[in-house]
């Protein structure tokens, strides 16, 4: 058997997808896709998701993007973090919400209980 080791992607580009765990909990994951791009600002517009595994009621679960687009174009400052000797995430900060970082491609964690 082999195994593949994937590489999460580490810089915005425009067409991809990227997402927001929401907040200091992994509650609310929001997808966005990049709109634009310049060496120091990202255009990202909101996508809509669904669950795609679920408790049955649909209050925890794990959420992917649906290539639907919703609300309008915003723009955020591009920022990195050093997370190899010398490799840089990119990552974008929503203010009151939490990080914008590449998505992965994996489902995200969605939990609305209180």
């Amino acid at each position: 058997m082999e195994r593949k080791i994937v590489q999460k992607p580490n810089k915005f580009e425009v067409g991809q997808i990227t997402f927001c765990n929401g907040g200091c909990t992994m509650q609310l994951p929001t997808f966005y896709k990049v709109v634009k791009r310049t060496e120091k600002t990202v255009w990202l517009i909101e996508l809509e998701s669904q669950l795609i595994e679920h408790d049955g009621y649909g209050q925890v679960g794990h959420k992917i993007p649906v290539d639907i687009q919703k609300g309008a174009v915003f723009y955020r400052r591009v920022k990195n973090w050093k997370i190899i000797s010398d490799e840089f995430q990119e990552f974008a900060y929503q203010r009151n919400w939490g990080i914008i970082e590449p998505w992965d491609g994996l489902a995200k964690y969605y939990n609305c209980l209180d």
